[in-house]
């Protein structure tokens, strides 16, 4: 049954009040379940037989995994993949015959961008006088593009001339008394954020339907399809000559086994020194090996992947006799397999010797959305499979590591590692200091080694008077939260220094 145009004012209405009254002067935190519960609900609530989708059913599944988690734990990881999850969600509201993930989040971009047509078309296309309304849109649009070269040129001119500035700022000076003397009771942010919460409903109730992108994929397949006509041409003195596949198999030859022998000395190298025979004794630069030499080898690695893709677009998947270029793709896939592992290594090194951190645990995720990558890769060049292939099925995969990232709870992780691990000479207190406020219950509880680092010998006193300022910015906070912020881990930071005896 389709919904009334007057209940789905009122929903868009509605929405957006529900929205400034959970989140207005509000942490995330129970509020955010609850609305995210709202949108599922007006989503599915005409739509049931959207239940048999496959993307539905994971974004929802998603949802409610992180949603969990941010009750739970309550970190950042959390917060953005249950946000993301919500607009895979929206996205496969929109289409839900999409098989690759990104292409949901794609559906809802669209989505957004065609929300004010999509509410005009809805509410106003029966209506008598709707050209009319049309043609006063458009002239709208005529105007607002005057007025936004306008406002440019004005902005230059006040940044220019300082006595142009000084009038514009008695002009807009007046204006405001007037305007406040107006408006007293109305708060403009409180306004807005009415607006963009009506605005986050309105992208499921006025939700279009998106068959474009269904129809792409549809276009491309998961398996290679031999081309009868040549596709790339190299235009010399305007006349085209055709590259030979055997003359493109010829150098994929060189290239993949040139470089296979390039990267053995590296992984030997790597498997000596790195794997069996590291000492770490102050001397080496460690940041260098670790940083640089990281996000080098992970350049080589994607490079890599980017060259196999290549040769392996088309027709050289049915070149006759290629079973030597297929064996030297393998060696190559399994090398860079190697060198992942090497990666993990040189970063396990650093982590050993001066703690956990966000960016080194990043780096972890990311090398096992590579491994997965090359698995795939390994699949499409012995089974002839697709570039499309590829993105469908490592979309899928860097979700999944997206929801496991959300439901640990990191900081915490951090703290506690880095505390019980890592050397005082070693250890960062200036950045456990910066973590989430779910964390200060350990540091406070391990306030005295902390304040022993070397590291911190000139100013181990600031660091003690930033973690009281960072208690009692927190309690003040707290008090001012009510039940719409509540989180778990928040609730027990303040209980545990509610507490008389905590000193």
């Amino acid at each position: 049954m389709k919904l009334h145009q007057f209940t789905k004012i009122a929903l868009l209405i509605g929405g957006g009040f529900l929205f400034n009254y959970l989140f207005w002067d509000e942490n995330l935190g129970i509020n955010l379940i609850i609305f995210s519960m709202f949108l599922v609900f007006l989503g599915l609530l005409n739509s049931r037989d959207l239940l048999t989708s496959k993307g539905i059913l994971v974004s929802l599944g998603g949802i409610v995994l992180t949603g969990i988690m941010v009750i739970y734990h309550h970190s950042f990881a959390a917060r953005f993949v249950h946000i993301l999850s919500l607009l895979v969600f929206i996205g496969y509201l929109c289409a839900p015959k999409i098989n690759v993930i990104y292409h949901a989040l794609v559906a809802a971009l669209l989505n957004a961008i065609g929300l004010p047509k999509s509410i005009t078309h809805d509410l106003f296309h029966e209506h008598k006088n709707y050209e009319k309304f049309r043609r006063r849109i458009r002239w709208l649009k005529l105007i607002a593009i005057p007025l936004f070269i306008f406002w440019l040129f004005y902005l230059i001119f006040y940044n220019s001339n300082p006595v142009f500035a000084g009038y514009s700022d008695k002009i807009w000076g007046s204006l405001g008394e007037v305007l406040a003397s107006l408006f007293e009771d109305i708060s403009i942010p409180w306004m807005v954020q009415l607006l963009f919460g009506m605005a986050v409903v309105g992208l499921i109730i006025f939700r279009t339907q998106n068959n474009s992108l269904v129809e792409y994929e549809n276009k491309h397949g998961d398996d290679i399809e031999r081309s009868k006509k040549p596709r790339f041409q190299i235009f010399i003195f305007k006349k085209p000559t055709f590259i030979s596949l055997k003359n493109e198999y010829r150098s994929a030859l060189l290239l993949i086994g040139s470089i296979n022998g390039l990267l053995l000395i590296v992984n030997a190298i790597d498997i000596q020194w790195i794997w069996f025979n590291f000492e770490y004794d102050g001397a080496t630069n460690l940041s260098q090996l670790v940083h640089e030499g990281t996000y080098l080898l992970i350049l080589s690695i994607l490079l890599s992947m980017g060259i196999l893709l290549y040769f392996f677009r088309r027709n050289l998947n049915f070149f006759p006799n290629n079973v030597w270029l297929r064996n030297l793709a393998n060696i190559w896939i399994f090398q860079n397999a190697i060198l992942v592992i090497s990666v993990v290594i040189r970063n396990y090194h650093y982590m050993y010797h001066f703690g956990l951190a966000y960016k080194r645990i990043g780096v972890m995720f990311f090398l096992a959305a590579v491994i997965v990558g090359l698995i795939t890769l390994y699949f499409k060049i012995n089974k002839a499979k697709t570039t499309f292939y590829l993105l469908r099925v490592n979309s899928w995969a860097v979700y999944g590591l997206l929801l496991i990232m959300s439901s640990v709870n990191w900081d915490m992780v951090i703290v506690k590692h880095n505390i019980k691990y890592t050397q005082e000479k070693n250890m960062d207190v200036s950045f456990l200091l910066s973590l989430s406020d779910k964390t200060l219950p350990v540091i406070y509880e391990n306030r005295h080694r902390l304040n022993l680092q070397g590291y911190n010998q000139y100013n181990s006193r600031s660091n003690g008077e930033t973690l009281e300022m960072r208690i009692e910015a927190f309690m003040e906070k707290s008090k001012d939260r009510s039940w719409k912020s509540w989180n778990y881990c928040d609730a027990r930071t303040y209980e545990y220094f509610n507490t008389p005896d905590r000193k």
